[in-house]
């Protein structure tokens, strides 16, 4: 299997940033079930409102959502809680330079989020060399994995 440096740094694997993506989901999603079931609501009034018609508020909500997380997690992880755990972390496809801004975390994760409603920026990390999705060729970031001493 083919390994790409770039900036001194091993790019990371398509399947490395699919498992952290899905963790995070998993994450956040069992944290927004616990507030919700702190609100008072039921387990399936979360599935209903989970599985409920699309509408532009969810876009919305998902924008916020991920700016947050960028603004959050950047500045303290260079990434989001699934790079964290899996030990990656993103940076600047033209400097190479620890991408961990609060402005650009929010930006990056505010454009992942949104994107993700849409079929083709989810899966262009399939054909792309750089293991890039359509997000990274936007912010010009590149998720690459920690070296040992970081």
């Amino acid at each position: 299997m083919n390994e790409i440096q770039t900036h001194g740094y091993k790019l990371a694997s398509k399947g490395k940033r699919l498992i952290a993506t899905i963790i995070e989901g998993l994450i956040f999603g069992v944290l927004f079930l616990v507030i919700y079931l702190i609100m008072g609501k039921s387990v399936s009034e979360f599935w209903a409102d989970f599985e409920s018609d699309f509408q532009f508020l969810d876009i919305v909500y998902s924008l916020v959502t991920g700016i947050i997380i960028g603004a959050i997690f950047y500045p303290i992880f260079i990434g989001n809680l699934g790079h964290r755990i899996y030990n990656l972390k993103v940076i600047s496809e033209e400097t190479g330079e620890d991408y961990n801004k609060p402005e650009k975390g929010a930006i990056r994760e505010g454009l992942k989020h949104v994107l993700g409603y849409l079929l083709i920026p989810s899966i262009w990390i399939l054909w792309d060399k750089k293991n890039q999705n359509l997000y990274d060729k936007i912010t010009k970031t590149l998720v690459v994995e920690k070296k040992t001493n970081e």
